[in-house]
């Protein structure tokens, strides 16, 4: 989920590729070309090109309701979040023809369990699979979850149903969709790497959502030839960038955004184990007391993104309405001296460029700099030597982005001694732990309390210098309508898309 779609330039190759002008092609276009089709082996990342022909189980909808799919209904059933029903749709078909049923279900669940997808940490929950009745599963988990529901969404691809049949050779996933989506990929007009074309699928069990007769996933590359292309016609919606939504907004397009992707300083040495400053919480605190977030998001989101103090977003579950840390420099220099650092301190810090983090960590720096703290910037030369270092314990806090997640669901990912990228040297907390413990047997009423102490907590630590919230954009052309995100959903779904006259 850290992950948005950047767009890239385009250019058309083939007659297979559709063009916007025909009211019946939706053309896309996306960053890159997926590393697989496969939704048990891909990335959140590659929705596009997985959503189209895969159903999930249960559905987000742009308001960030769940909705039903391909199970017509779902619940825990007792207290503790540890058991799990779900009652599938009748007279459901792949896109093989094969039927959707409980053992097909029970299958694809311990495939994805064992794929290299980012479902399968919560999926490795489940201890076992009663099938109840043929279309109704129980799952039994070994740890209480109360996000399943989630899980099971596109979001999370888990319940992005594969054939049964496809099962039994899943290689041929990586290049092939048998899906119950509402579309089908067309291998005769798909030159991988370049352009992905999908029709529909005959055995869609809802023929009214099938709202094209032809939809062109295309790679591009570059966010200014990208803007170009949609302006031309040669695209009907792309991801946008924050550098070209000025542009397309002149340009009369439709501009869809929401803050997405959390972006600040990782302080991963909070023992002090390589920078005893930072093993003081009084000194994590006022670096975050000493970051002017406005000012950041202002000068270099411009309109399209918002500062942040902390994890969650806004109208989101877990969100604080207090204000924690105001912009208050005079604030950082007390707290530096009451912990015994009055002439500030220096500590390294490892940044990337992937979405402009290295911009935030410039501006960060530059602010901490007027508290007596000296940060020594070091912009890693490409992700894998990031990741590298990072692995290694070579920094004590480093520039990160993480794309917001329901906040029980981040604690694996971010903030838990189990978040080994995020969270390498396993710092814990007792009140954070039992925090979380406390929210994976909360009931439904009472988990949004939990989760808004845990965020809480997490900003009293001072673990993280959030700053800002990096939008997801979207852009699109009149002709195309259906496009809607908002923090709970934030990435469109071009299944919801539809021509703007129907």
């Amino acid at each position: 989920m850290a992950l948005s779609l950047a767009l890239t330039g385009c250019a058309d190759r083939s007659s297979g590729q559709g063009n916007s002008t025909d009211n019946n092609v939706l053309s896309l276009g996306i960053s890159s070309a997926p590393n697989s089709l496969d939704p048990a082996k891909t990335g959140s990342a590659f929705q596009w090109y997985v959503n189209l022909a895969y159903d999930p189980l249960i559905y987000r909808a742009a308001d960030g309701a769940l909705q039903p799919r391909l199970a017509t209904s779902w619940s825990y059933i007792g207290s503790g979040s540890k058991v799990f029903e779900i009652k599938l749709r009748p007279d459901v078909k792949f896109s093989d023809g094969s039927p959707l049923t409980a053992e097909v279900l029970r299958e694809n669940l311990t495939y994805f369990a064992g794929a290299p997808g980012g479902s399968a940490p919560y999926l490795k929950q489940i201890a076992s699979v009663d099938i109840v009745d043929p279309l109704t599963v129980r799952l039994n988990l070994s740890a209480p979850n109360p996000n399943l529901p989630d899980i099971f969404s596109q979001y999370y691809l888990a319940g992005d149903l594969v054939s049964g049949q496809a099962l039994r050779t899943p290689d041929i996933l990586a290049t092939e969709t048998r899906g119950a989506g509402p579309y089908v990929l067309d291998l005769a007009e798909t030159v991988p790497n370049d352009h992905y074309t999908y029709t529909p699928n005959p055995h869609y069990w809802n023929k009214g959502d099938v709202r094209y007769g032809k939809v062109v996933v295309k790679v591009l590359s570059n966010p200014n030839a990208a803007l170009a292309a949609i302006k031309t016609g040669q695209v009907d919606v792309i991801a946008g960038d924050p550098t070209t939504a000025d542009a397309a907004k002149t340009a009369g397009l439709q501009v869809f955004q929401t803050p997405q992707i959390m972006i600040g300083l990782d302080l991963v040495d909070r023992t002090g184990s390589m920078v005893p400053a930072l093993g003081d919480v009084r000194v994590r605190q006022a670096l975050n007391y000493a970051i002017d977030r406005d000012a950041m998001a202002k000068s270099l989101l411009g309109g399209f993104g918002m500062p942040t103090e902390q994890i969650a977003l806004p109208g989101t579950d877990g969100y604080n309405e207090q204000v924690f840390y105001r912009y208050d420099p005079d604030k950082a220099r007390q707290l530096l001296a009451e912990a015994g650092y009055p002439n500030g301190f220096t500590m390294s810090v490892m940044t990337q460029t992937t979405y402009g983090i290295d911009q935030i960590s410039q501006a960060i720096a530059a602010d901490l700099k007027k508290v007596g703290v000296q940060v020594e910037l070091t912009n890693a030369a490409d992700m894998t030597q990031f990741v590298q270092a990072i692995a290694a314990g070579k920094y004590p806090a480093y520039g990160f982005g993480y794309g917001y997640q329901p906040v029980f669901l981040m604690g694996p990912g971010l903030y838990l001694p189990s978040a080994g990228f995020f969270n390498p040297l396993k710092s814990t907390d007792p009140q954070l732990d039992a925090l979380y413990s406390q929210a994976a047997t909360a009931d439904q009423a009472s988990l949004g309390q939990v989760n808004k102490q845990i965020v809480g907590r997490l900003v009293e630590l001072g673990w993280f210098v959030p700053a800002v919230f990096a939008p997801n954009l979207f852009f699109a052309r009149s002709g195309v309508s259906g496009i809607s995100i908002s923090p709970n959903a934030p990435m469109a779904n071009p299944v919801d898309f539809r021509p703007a006259t129907s």
